[in-house]
């Protein structure tokens, strides 16, 4: 497949970067990129139904040459690959408290991520299996970009100022202990029918980004899964 080149795509700058702490999660953020580069959460139990909170807001810990210029939309032609505010910690995980919904719409949490992936493919069902879950037990979640060295997709550096990710990469370790991870490229290629053929071994993203899962069993690590975990048939996510 597509990354089994990223070893040699890896762009990763340790002076340039900012550990950001948030009330229930915790942000790698790159001051040369411009964007989180790797996060980390823990789940709470559903209990609320707040609305989205929707605006974009500057992150103030960081120093304002670290920031993207703007929080507006990443816009681009009809017709090319189109681009979201991707969170990195998604904000309805948080629908029971309000200040940790505004928190995940900081910009320290945004990356360009590519439209299909972020609304309805790989990631989003990520996502899906993270909310679902999480009414079982705990569910621990980690996740991340590989910036790669691919210019052709780096369409914001005039607007806002960041480089746009290449690859997007998730580990969910699941309420039974069992954990899976994913490794996608950033744009709309990794449909949700598609979810099976992005699964890696969690140790494979250490490997290509040196951050490690220490909550998870060594047999786990190193375990590749054949087949995603499925969305219960209680949970009424779409």
């Amino acid at each position: 497949m597509k990354y089994v080149m990223l070893a040699l795509l890896v762009s990763f700058n340790v002076s340039a970067v900012e550990r950001l702490v948030f009330d229930n999660w915790e942000i790698d953020y790159n001051c040369e990129m411009r964007g989180y580069e790797y996060f980390h959460y823990t789940t709470v139990k559903d209990q609320g139904e707040l609305p989205r909170y929707k605006p974009f807001h500057q992150e103030h810990k960081l120093p304002k040459e670290c920031r993207q210029l703007t929080t507006g939309t990443y816009k681009q032609p009809i017709g090319v690959q189109n681009y979201d505010r991707g969170h990195g910690v998604h904000s309805n995980i948080w629908d029971h408290n309000n200040t940790l919904m505004k928190q995940s719409n900081s910009f320290a949490n945004i990356v360009p991520q590519a439209k299909k992936l972020n609304r309805s493919g790989v990631w989003r069902q990520t996502e899906i299996l993270t909310e679902c879950y999480r009414d079982e037990g705990e569910v621990e979640v980690w996740g991340g970009v590989i910036w790669g060295d691919n210019a052709e997709n780096d369409k914001f550096i005039y607007s806002h100022g960041v480089v746009t990710p290449d690859y997007l990469w998730k580990v969910i370790k699941f309420p039974d202990g069992n954990a899976q991870a994913w490794l996608m490229p950033n744009d709309d290629s990794p449909t949700k029918a598609l979810m099976d053929n992005y699964l890696v071994k969690p140790s494979t993203i250490t490997k290509y980004t040196g951050y490690s899962f220490r909550t998870i069993s060594l047999a786990e690590l190193n375990e590749k899964d054949t087949h995603s975990f499925k969305k219960p048939k209680y949970c009424s996510i779409k």
